[in-house]
Protein backbone atom coordinates (compact mmCIF):
# COMPACT_ATOMS: atom_id res chain seq x y z
CA UNK A 1 0.00 0.00 0.00
CA UNK A 2 1.03 3.58 -0.57
CA UNK A 3 3.07 5.33 2.44
CA UNK A 4 0.33 8.47 1.99
CA UNK A 5 -2.23 6.14 2.41
CA UNK A 6 -1.02 3.96 5.11
CA UNK A 7 -0.74 7.35 6.83
CA UNK A 8 -3.57 8.87 6.35
CA UNK A 9 -5.28 5.39 7.35
CA UNK A 10 -3.14 5.44 10.55
CA UNK A 11 -4.66 9.63 11.15
CA UNK A 12 -8.40 8.56 10.54
CA UNK A 13 -8.21 5.41 13.01
CA UNK A 14 -6.61 8.24 15.75
CA UNK A 15 -9.34 9.83 15.51
CA UNK A 16 -12.02 7.21 15.26
CA UNK A 17 -10.23 6.02 18.82
CA UNK A 18 -10.07 9.69 19.91
CA UNK A 19 -14.04 9.56 19.35
CA UNK A 20 -14.35 6.66 21.41
CA UNK A 21 -12.27 7.89 24.02
CA UNK A 22 -14.74 10.71 24.53
CA UNK A 23 -17.78 8.57 23.89
CA UNK A 24 -16.39 6.22 27.17
CA UNK A 25 -15.35 9.12 29.37
CA UNK A 26 -19.16 10.74 28.85
CA UNK A 27 -20.57 7.06 29.56
CA UNK A 28 -18.16 7.36 32.70
CA UNK A 29 -19.33 10.56 34.03
CA UNK A 30 -23.19 10.21 32.95
CA UNK A 31 -22.43 6.51 34.91
CA UNK A 32 -21.21 7.92 37.71
CA UNK A 33 -23.78 10.52 37.85
CA UNK A 34 -26.46 7.65 37.65
CA UNK A 35 -24.46 5.98 40.62
CA UNK A 36 -24.67 8.36 42.49
CA UNK A 37 -28.85 9.06 41.94
CA UNK A 38 -28.95 5.43 42.58
CA UNK A 39 -27.35 5.08 45.68
CA UNK A 40 -29.08 8.35 47.10
CA UNK A 41 -32.03 6.44 46.09
CA UNK A 42 -31.54 3.45 47.80
CA UNK A 43 -30.24 5.01 50.97
CA UNK A 44 -32.99 7.13 51.34
CA UNK A 45 -35.43 4.73 50.69
CA UNK A 46 -38.52 4.40 53.56
CA UNK A 47 -37.88 1.03 54.91
CA UNK A 48 -37.40 0.11 58.38
CA UNK A 49 -34.10 1.51 59.20
CA UNK A 50 -33.15 5.16 56.85
CA UNK A 51 -29.30 5.31 55.50
CA UNK A 52 -29.24 1.00 55.45
CA UNK A 53 -28.65 -1.02 52.43
CA UNK A 54 -29.45 -4.12 52.32
CA UNK A 55 -26.84 -6.87 50.60
CA UNK A 56 -28.56 -6.70 46.90
CA UNK A 57 -28.51 -3.35 47.05
CA UNK A 58 -24.47 -3.17 47.93
CA UNK A 59 -23.99 -5.87 44.97
CA UNK A 60 -25.94 -3.46 42.54
CA UNK A 61 -23.89 -0.87 43.93
CA UNK A 62 -20.15 -2.36 43.44
CA UNK A 63 -21.37 -4.05 40.09
CA UNK A 64 -21.88 -0.25 39.10
CA UNK A 65 -18.76 0.55 40.28
CA UNK A 66 -16.37 -1.64 38.77
CA UNK A 67 -18.24 -1.43 35.54
CA UNK A 68 -17.07 2.09 35.89
CA UNK A 69 -14.10 1.08 36.42
CA UNK A 70 -13.12 -1.27 33.60
CA UNK A 71 -14.17 2.04 31.44
CA UNK A 72 -11.74 3.75 33.29
CA UNK A 73 -9.09 0.87 32.35
CA UNK A 74 -10.11 0.75 28.83
CA UNK A 75 -9.78 4.32 28.67
CA UNK A 76 -6.19 3.85 29.21
CA UNK A 77 -5.40 1.08 27.15
CA UNK A 78 -7.17 3.30 24.67
CA UNK A 79 -5.15 6.04 25.24
CA UNK A 80 -1.59 3.67 24.66
CA UNK A 81 -2.80 2.15 21.53
CA UNK A 82 -3.19 5.63 20.40
CA UNK A 83 0.39 6.50 21.19
CA UNK A 84 2.42 3.40 20.09
CA UNK A 85 2.51 1.49 16.67
CA UNK A 86 1.74 -2.24 18.90
CA UNK A 87 -0.90 -3.32 20.61
CA UNK A 88 -0.50 -3.31 24.30
CA UNK A 89 -1.29 -6.86 25.47
CA UNK A 90 -0.73 -6.60 29.09
CA UNK A 91 -3.04 -3.67 29.18
CA UNK A 92 -5.41 -5.32 27.53
CA UNK A 93 -5.33 -8.75 30.04
CA UNK A 94 -5.08 -6.42 32.67
CA UNK A 95 -8.64 -5.17 32.01
CA UNK A 96 -9.77 -8.50 31.23
CA UNK A 97 -9.13 -8.86 34.70
CA UNK A 98 -10.43 -6.79 35.80
CA UNK A 99 -13.68 -7.86 33.97
CA UNK A 100 -13.57 -10.96 35.16
CA UNK A 101 -12.93 -10.39 38.73
CA UNK A 102 -16.04 -7.97 38.50
CA UNK A 103 -17.72 -10.87 37.38
CA UNK A 104 -17.00 -13.20 39.98
CA UNK A 105 -17.25 -10.59 42.55
CA UNK A 106 -20.81 -10.12 42.01
CA UNK A 107 -21.66 -13.92 40.95
CA UNK A 108 -24.59 -14.94 42.70
CA UNK A 109 -24.29 -18.63 43.23
CA UNK A 110 -27.56 -19.77 44.11
CA UNK A 111 -28.76 -18.52 40.42
CA UNK A 112 -25.53 -19.78 38.96
CA UNK A 113 -25.22 -22.93 36.79
CA UNK A 114 -22.56 -25.41 37.17
CA UNK A 115 -21.38 -24.61 33.19
CA UNK A 116 -21.38 -20.55 33.80
CA UNK A 117 -19.37 -21.39 36.62
CA UNK A 118 -17.07 -23.69 34.34
CA UNK A 119 -16.76 -21.09 31.97
CA UNK A 120 -15.36 -18.47 34.30
CA UNK A 121 -12.72 -21.04 35.50
CA UNK A 122 -11.96 -21.31 31.90
CA UNK A 123 -11.55 -17.66 31.55
CA UNK A 124 -9.92 -17.06 34.72
CA UNK A 125 -7.41 -19.71 33.98
CA UNK A 126 -6.39 -18.60 30.50
CA UNK A 127 -6.61 -14.95 31.23
CA UNK A 128 -4.14 -15.75 34.48
CA UNK A 129 -1.66 -18.10 31.67
CA UNK A 130 -1.42 -15.43 28.89
CA UNK A 131 -0.91 -12.81 31.70
CA UNK A 132 2.09 -14.95 33.05
CA UNK A 133 3.03 -15.60 29.52
CA UNK A 134 2.98 -12.68 28.11
CA UNK A 135 5.58 -10.98 31.37
CA UNK A 136 7.75 -14.22 31.48
CA UNK A 137 8.84 -13.69 27.79
CA UNK A 138 8.52 -9.85 27.60
CA UNK A 139 11.46 -9.57 30.26
CA UNK A 140 13.64 -11.94 28.23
Amino acid sequence: MNEAVTHFLVKITKHVLLFLILLLVASMVFGSAHLAYYWGLQLLSPSPLYFVLDINEIFSIYEKILIIVVGYELVKSIVIIIHSNKIPFIEILQIAVIAVANKVITLDLHKTDFYTMIGLASIIISIGLAYFLFNRYKAE
